[in-house]
């Protein structure tokens, strides 16, 4: 499944043929982009393609879930939140919601009538303002929402008593829920910083999670913005940068032939010279061996240059860290991952 989309005068290729995972720091770069992709697979613009033809808005079911969304909110009972939309639309349907409301603010307004004599008789001989007690409910959601307390094994819902941890994977599993709801549709999940508040065993169990559901109608787009390439299987991920502008991993092809080319190359001609005359040279098998040792062997390397906008590849710890930094084993891997940095930091 290959997208198209336009921002302004720039155009996007990615490829969701496989499940998407954007890398780079939190950037005005990066948050238009998301909010833009978003906007256009919800129709909101014009301006998006899915393998050359148009969105059919009923064919897909889009979700997305920002740093924002939280379990707590998302499983009241308010007006668009996601626990609404799976479980209680179809009650609401049944019942006589107009009904139902005047019943109850009949109700409220018997004990109105009771507490407000008692201030009255109690309170006003002493102040010169009238006080008044009123309970008004303005809708059925109003009702639900203010009577549905949230427990956790045994332990009411509160900010105290539930870590961010557990709220977010709590979210993720709510959801998830919809997906299974909406498997008669293509479902696009969009996480931006989907590995917030996780610790490194609750993301590779949420990875391996998002895998399991992953098929030809379920299709995620993750960013992050932390090392994590180490958990990515390649097999299940595209890998994305997003540093002012685009950039697919796929160009570490490019990095690892100018690599080999430099290897051979003397000073005869210029390199660029030399590179036209002798890149076709280069297998695809050459290629491919060495970009497995890098994600088999040095995935912690790649995963900082990944998220960095300026890094310094060296043999051995700085004396002086004043940015970040990687360290290569010996010369010959250092000059290839200079060649990577060069690729994928402007």
């Amino acid at each position: 499944m290959k997208i198209t989309f336009k921002d302004n005068s720039n155009e996007y290729y990615i490829n969701l043929d496989k499940n998407i995972i954007f890398f780079g720091n939190n950037s005005t770069f990066k948050n238009n982009f998301i909010n833009n992709l978003v906007d256009s697979l919800n129709n909101k613009k014009p301006n998006i393609l899915i393998n050359g033809n148009k969105i059919n808005k009923e064919d897909y079911n889009i979700i997305y879930i920002n740093e924002d969304n939280d379990f707590t909110n998302e499983f009241k009972f308010t007006k668009t939140n996601t626990l609404k939309q799976l479980i209680y639309n179809d009650i609401i349907k049944k019942i006589n919601e107009d009904k139902l409301i005047n019943y109850a603010n009949e109700i409220f307004d018997i004990i109105d009538n009771k507490v407000n004599n008692l201030l009255n008789k109690k309170i006003n001989k002493n102040i010169d303002n009238n006080i008044s007690f009123e309970i008004e409910i303005p809708n059925l959601n109003e009702i639900i929402d203010k009577f549905t307390n949230i427990y956790i094994d045994n332990v009411l819902i509160s900010n105290n008593s539930i870590t961010k941890s557990m709220k977010r994977r709590l979210l993720y599993q709510l959801y998830f829920l919809d997906i299974e709801n909406n498997n008669d549709k293509i479902n696009i999940i969009i996480i931006d910083n989907f590995d917030v508040y996780l610790n490194a065993n609750e993301i590779i169990s949420l990875l391996n999670t998002i895998n399991k559901i992953s098929n030809n109608n379920c299709h995620f787009i993750l960013t992050s913005n932390r090392n994590i390439l180490e958990y990515i299987t390649l097999d299940n991920f595209s890998i994305y940068i997003l540093k002012n502008k685009l950039i697919s991993l796929d160009i570490i092809n490019e990095a690892i032939k100018i690599y080999l080319l430099k290897k051979e190359y003397k000073e005869e001609q210029t390199f660029n010279e030399f590179y036209l005359e002798n890149e076709s040279l280069i297998t695809e098998e050459e290629i491919n061996k060495i970009k497995n040792i890098i994600f088999n062997k040095y995935p912690h390397l790649l995963s900082k240059i990944l998220n960095s906008n300026s890094i310094k590849v060296c043999l051995s710890k700085p004396q002086n860290i004043t940015s970040e930094y990687i360290i290569c084993e010996n010369e010959e891997i250092k000059k290839l991952f200079l060649e990577i940095c060069n690729k994928l930091i402007d």
